[in-house]
């Protein structure tokens, strides 16, 4: 199965802040949200996953394939429609 990869532009992923809410494509197919819980120069932190901040893929030292992307920032609408148990 090919991997669908759509990334931001890096501008959006340097954008990206500490309480913002991301979409992350777990598999590339399969979202999953997450709060943004620290920022760098070079990462963005969502707990316990870390992404890069120039391609939003996730950086896993314990798996050597790119297995999931930050695919997009979450809205204030979208961020209350996941709140109050709805789908995107």
């Amino acid at each position: 199965m090919k991997q669908k990869y759509n990334p931001l532009a890096k501008e959006e992923y340097h954008s990206i802040k500490v309480g913002d809410v991301i979409e992350r494509m777990l598999g590339f197919s399969i979202p999953m949200y997450l709060n943004v819980t620290n920022v760098s120069k070079t990462i963005i932190e969502c707990g316990n996953w870390t992404f890069s901040r120039t391609t939003g893929l996730e950086i896993d030292e314990d798996i050597p394939i790119n297995v999931s992307y930050i695919s997009k920032v979450l809205t204030e609408e979208e961020k209350a429609i996941i709140k109050n148990g709805g789908k995107l």
